[in-house]
């Protein structure tokens, strides 16, 4: 069937790769989030085997679920502290994306017309949160040189200044040099590479599974194969609204 299966690039990460990403979540939402895991992945593992994902990696990610678990209960300070910088840090990177849309639209409408500026753009447009400083860098760039060719209603100066103030909040959060200077970050270090190595388990589990449930091998929504602990799901699911209260007749 034309389209079922989705193949999603795929990139290697090393251990300060993964302890960047580690650092985008709370560790006792991964921690909740894997057990979700667990409980689909025994549930219907011999699908799972078909797709790679059979006893031996259920049981390495058993295993680093236990070494996750021994370093939360072990440091509990260090969670606290970690878990108090990242609504400041998931702040940052979310104005970061949304800066990042602006730009890309904008820059869009010439790219449709300047094979440089579509060159440029799509070289620029970052794919993970690492990407974000040093792709923000070369939209700034591109934004300043193709200044001239956007209407006058972009606010081109203040896309610029923004810029200049993303990346140096993204450099405190991303920068190696950053890291050792952070007493509550390189507390959590381990905790954190562990936090990076169990999402991008989890990330590829689901994948699977979604795509199993596209193929028909397991009857469950697709819906029951996204992280609901985590990410997007998780921050609708905290902001969504408070029910109506029933009227008192």
């Amino acid at each position: 069937m034309k389209g079922m299966f989705r193949m999603k690039t795929k990139r290697s990460y090393n251990p300060l790769q993964k302890r960047m990403l580690g650092r985008r979540y709370s560790s006792n939402d991964i921690a909740r989030q894997l057990q979700e895991v667990l409980m689909l992945w025994r549930l219907f593992l011999s699908t799972f085997t078909e797709y790679g994902l059979g006893p031996e990696a259920l049981a390495e990610f058993e295993a680093v679920a236990a070494a996750h678990e021994a370093l939360v209960v072990g440091r509990p300070g260090a969670i606290t502290a970690k878990s108090l910088s990242i609504a400041e840090r998931d702040a940052t990177i979310n104005a970061a994306w949304v800066w990042v849309g602006k730009v890309g639209v904008a820059l869009g409408k010439i790219a449709r017309e300047d094979t440089d500026c579509a060159n440029k753009l799509n070289a620029a447009r970052p794919d993970e949160d690492h990407e974000l400083w040093w792709c923000i860098g070369a939209m700034a760039s591109l934004l300043q040189e193709k200044a001239g060719q956007l209407a006058a209603s972009v606010p081109t100066t203040e896309r610029l200044e923004e810029a200049t103030g993303l990346r140096e909040r993204l450099a405190v959060i991303f920068s190696a040099a950053s890291e050792a200077k952070q007493a509550p970050v390189q507390d959590t270090a381990e905790i954190d590479e562990l936090d990076g190595q169990l999402y991008l388990m989890m990330r590829d589990f689901l994948e699977a599974g979604r795509e199993a449930v596209r193929a028909g091998l397991i009857d469950r929504p697709i819906s029951t194969f996204r992280f609901t602990f985590i990410g997007p799901a998780a921050n609708r699911r905290n902001h969504t609204p408070p029910a109506e209260p029933t009227p008192q007749v």
